[in-house]
């Protein structure tokens, strides 16, 4: 049996391995390993005798992404988080770092595919030949469908080949030292920014853009939390037009970044000013709502046209549409108003809270203020009417356990 030695030779100024262990050239070795080996010592070697100059990699990049408007707004991209626009540096960026570095390797490659958990994993490398750092980042983008099936093969690659992006783009970010990049994404922030006085033809070319994608307006809206166009402003743009290129490189989806609106969401205001109004309003409205309904009158729970309840004759049936709140010795006062009497209305209300099952407490909040103490009273002294005529009569009771 062959041992190989663990004796090597490496040049101290390149880090190559000049001379390789004892036993590897016996033929112990792939063709391939061989290869390999012979690629990356190469490569090392290589970035040894040219290194980089930070200075120049720095102005090189800021140069790439103020090229144009465009290359600038490729670099930028946005995702909806909590509530919140998170804008970072896109894949186009990344790319363009890891260009102007040199003395590097980048790859991206799909490790796993999970089709019970539906989720699909990619993993991004990122080795700096120069300095010996090696970077890796895994991400993870979801297979699953918004019904909760799975998405097709096709769909699967897709996702896969987004997630692989993205986990490039990380190990990038992460092997290149921010400050060697932080400038030209500022840059990139402040073109897709804009100003003030192009605001308005902006706004309508950010709708146009997103109108050419499927993405409606009212899902632009509460995407961004603005209640309509006129309430976009110059950060509301920017953020758009990062969510837009981030849609286009493929690293977020439409309905991850607007998702649809549901049904009677156009109720639902978006921004914070319209969600407090309407927040105060719904207190408000809880509380005539609960007034409109101590003013309905209590329905008949006797049910007279069944030929069982025809059958209950005597003092129960009597006293049934006796104790109705709405009857009267004039039934077509029922659907006569009280003429504008408060005591009048706050005693009809006391008689259809008893009956409605409310509790004697339950004074309506607007009889409780100052000055209508009377209706308070009257609501009052008409709940324990009602509430009298429900006791049985005197006697009654000994003379039904005496039959």
């Amino acid at each position: 049996m062959n041992t190989l030695a663990k004796t090597e030779t490496v040049d101290g100024r390149t880090g190559e391995i000049t001379e390789l262990p004892a036993g590897y050239s016996a033929g112990n070795q792939s063709l391939a390993v061989q290869l390999a080996i012979a690629e990356l010592n190469q490569d090392v070697t290589t970035a040894k005798a040219f290194p980089r100059s930070v200075a120049k990699v720095m102005r090189n990049v800021t140069e790439l992404v103020m090229l144009d408007d465009q290359t600038a707004k490729e670099c930028v991209y946005a995702v909806p988080r909590d509530g919140k626009t998170i804008r970072g540096p896109s894949i186009r960026l990344a790319e363009i770092i890891a260009s102007q570095w040199g003395n590097c390797h980048c790859a991206s490659r799909i490790v796993h595919v999970d089709k019970i958990e539906k989720y699909v994993e990619s993993e991004g490398i990122f080795h700096d030949l120069e300095t010996g750092l090696k970077r890796t980042a895994r991400t993870r983008k979801s297979i699953a469908k918004r019904d909760g099936g799975l998405y097709s093969q096709d769909m699967i690659m897709t996702a896969g080949n987004a997630a692989a992006s993205i986990g490039m783009r990380e190990a990038i970010l992460k092997g290149v030292p921010k400050a060697v990049w932080r400038q030209a994404f500022d840059h990139a922030e402040n073109v897709i920014r804009g100003d003030v006085t192009t605001l308005a033809e902006r706004r309508e070319d950010a709708m146009k853009a997103l109108a050419g994608i499927g993405v409606t307006p009212d899902r632009v809206f509460a995407a961004i939390g603005v209640a309509g166009v006129e309430e976009i402003g110059v950060d509301e743009l920017a953020d758009l037009f990062a969510m837009y290129q981030g849609i286009k490189n493929k690293e977020t989806d439409v309905d991850e970044v607007f998702p649809p609106v549901r049904k009677g969401g156009a109720d639902q205001p978006s921004s914070l000013k319209g969600k407090l109004d309407q927040l105060a309003g719904d207190d408000a409205g809880d509380k005539k709502k609960a007034t409109a309904e101590q003013k309905k009158p209590a329905e008949k729970k006797s049910d007279a046209g069944t030929p069982a309840a025809s059958e209950k004759l005597g003092k129960q049936g009597a006293s049934a549409v006796e104790q109705s709140p709405s009857s009267g010795k004039n039934p077509a006062s029922q659907a006569q108003p009280d003429d504008g009497d408060p005591i009048a209305k706050a005693t009809r209300m006391g008689r259809a809270a008893y009956r409605n099952g409310l509790s004697k407490k339950a004074v309506p909040v607007d009889f409780k203020a100052e000055g209508r103490e009377a209706e308070r009273d009257a609501w009052l002294a008409a709940y324990a009417d009602e509430e009298d005529r429900d006791q049985p009569e005197p006697g009654a009771v000994e003379e039904d356990e005496g039959q």
